[in-house]
């Protein structure tokens, strides 16, 4: 009886593992991955990104907006990855002249540039529509 419990068990785990990876959307993901001071006593940013969609991108730049401690707006940055194929990773570092503790918010304001990398180079709405966002660091990252 434990025997067949575990056996329905571990079918039901994984077909539910089965199923959600289906389910999944693909997306671009931007990751505020590392936060740290600079030597001159700013806050140097790493972000990660990912292409998870089945097309490529002649250029791909984010607007962000970032907002102090004191949940007032600080500046826009602009952020551009470049040219992102199907499946690519990239690692952005920006620095701000900002202390790292200061910091309280970071938001994707709006596209810059999401330029299709195929005969038209066409922009896309992709770069935003089907964005994820998220942070390993203590500074709020979203949409």
């Amino acid at each position: 009886m434990i025997r067949t419990l575990l056996a329905c068990s571990l079918v039901l785990t994984l077909s539910g593992t089965s199923a959600f990876a289906q389910d999944a959307a693909p997306e671009i993901s931007l990751e505020l991955n590392r936060a740290t001071a600079s030597s001159e006593g700013g806050c140097q940013l790493v972000f990660f990104g990912h292409n998870g969609l089945d097309q490529d991108f002649e250029e791909v730049t984010w607007r962000l907006a970032v907002f102090g401690s004191d949940g007032v707006f600080r500046n826009l940055l602009g952020l551009p990855l470049g040219a992102l194929s199907a499946g690519k990773r990239r690692v952005v570092q920006y620095n701000l002249p900002t202390a790292c503790a200061e910091l309280s918010e970071i938001i994707v304001n709006d596209v810059a540039t999401c330029s299709l990398a195929d005969d038209t180079g066409a922009d896309s709405d992709a770069c935003l529509s089907q964005l994820t966002v998220s942070s390993r660091t203590d500074i709020a990252f979203g949409l």
